[in-house]
């Protein structure tokens, strides 16, 4: 077999280690923003048990906290999705990658059979690596959705703190609740961020 191709192959087997790493690392992000989210649903918990003794002052903080539970229960399960969708990413790169080895391992073999079992083989990368780029670009899509999704969260963080300057006595309380949801939100798009910083390595390839 020609040189170049066999050159080719070890290149693309680099290619999909690189990416094996890359989802290691994207998969560790979601486990920290599954946490986090965890976070803020428990510290909006703790905002509107403070707002409900504040009573009718603290109305509109009351509300805002009940959004930001419903905010951190959608963000958990949307990213609970996004790890199913790595888990199956580092399946199709796994048998990629082994693919690319027994290809390699095919090219030394000097045999008249052995042009039909490389070409079969050729398939079955092409077809790994196609079902590939296709959970790339769903993995894309959907960090995209989340980042959408945590701009709402940001937003209502923003509103708990207006919301808490009038809790009357509890104003204090609330401000500093308000402050760590705004803080625990920002843990999260920086997550994100790196999420995106991640898929945009694997694009340059």
């Amino acid at each position: 077999m020609p040189e170049f191709e066999e050159h080719a192959d070890a290149v693309q087997v680099m290619e999909a280690n690189d990416d094996l790493h890359r989802l290691v690392k994207i998969n560790e992000e979601i486990k920290k923003v599954i946490q986090i989210s965890s976070t803020v649903n428990l510290v909006a918990l703790n905002a509107m048990l403070i707002a409900k003794h504040s009573g009718i002052k603290s109305r509109g903080f009351a509300v805002v906290s009940s959004e930001l539970r419903n905010f951190s229960r959608q963000l958990e399960a949307t990213m609970n999705g996004l790890g199913s969708l790595i888990l199956q990413l580092i399946v199709d790169m796994v048998a990629l990658r082994k693919n690319q080895m027994q290809k390699r391992h095919l090219l030394k073999v000097n045999s008249p059979t052995m042009k039909s079992v490389l070409e079969r083989m050729d398939n079955r990368i092409s077809a790994s690596s196609e079902i590939s780029k296709r959970d790339w670009n769903k993995l894309r899509l959907q960090i995209h959705r989340i980042l959408q999704l945590c701009e709402s969260g940001g937003s209502l963080s923003r509103i708990a703190k207006i919301e808490a300057v009038y809790g009357g006595e509890t104003t204090i309380s609330l401000k500093k609740v308000a402050n760590q949801i705004e803080m625990t939100v920002n843990e999260i798009f920086s997550s994100l961020k790196l999420l995106r910083m991640q898929l945009a390595e694997h694009e340059k390839n």
